[in-house]
């Protein structure tokens, strides 16, 4: 199955919560960990092709770097580059038909990139972003998609049977 992978979602796979800094969020985060590091692991067995575009792995590496440093960073964004199987640049084509889908969202511009990757090379889109997830859902109802805060184990063993 292809999957397009908000930059949200990937870094609550990369990260785990500690105790430490988040405090009273802890539990909400470490399930929110728990649900992203499940399917990016069925990325990683080859049960998912990923399919992001290039401003998932700048948003990824952006946020790694001010959580974790430079080094790190760097190293979490090879790792993502390589277990993606097709990586959507903004080109000409690619570009007016996010323009065309953003239009109607009133979304930020990576918002619509990704979402408009998932809807252009028809995949499963995955985020936790409910203003973005509740938009599309709206604006673009046929778009395939998840809201990871509401994905219970039974949805995430489906996207790995699928």
């Amino acid at each position: 199955m292809k999957l397009t992978i908000d930059s949200d979602v990937l870094v609550y796979a990369f990260v785990k919560p500690t105790k430490k800094i988040y405090k009273e969020q802890f539990e909400e985060f470490a399930a929110l960990h728990d649900k992203a590091d499940r399917i990016y692991k069925g990325v990683i067995r080859g049960d998912h092709e990923l399919v992001i575009p290039s401003t998932v792995l700048i948003e990824v590496a952006i946020v790694m770097s001010r959580m974790v440093g430079s080094d790190i960073a760097k190293a979490v964004y090879e790792r993502l580059k390589g277990h993606t199987t097709e990586i959507l640049y903004l080109n000409e084509n690619f570009t007016t038909y996010c323009v065309d889908r953003g239009i109607k969202t009133h979304l930020s511009g990576f918002d619509t990139v990704v979402f408009s990757c998932a809807d252009y090379m028809d995949s499963e889109f995955i985020t936790n972003d409910r203003r973005l997830f509740r938009n599309v859902k709206k604006h673009h109802p046929g778009t395939k998609m998840h809201l990871l805060r509401e994905m219970d184990a039974d949805e995430i063993e489906y996207l790995s049977m699928v």
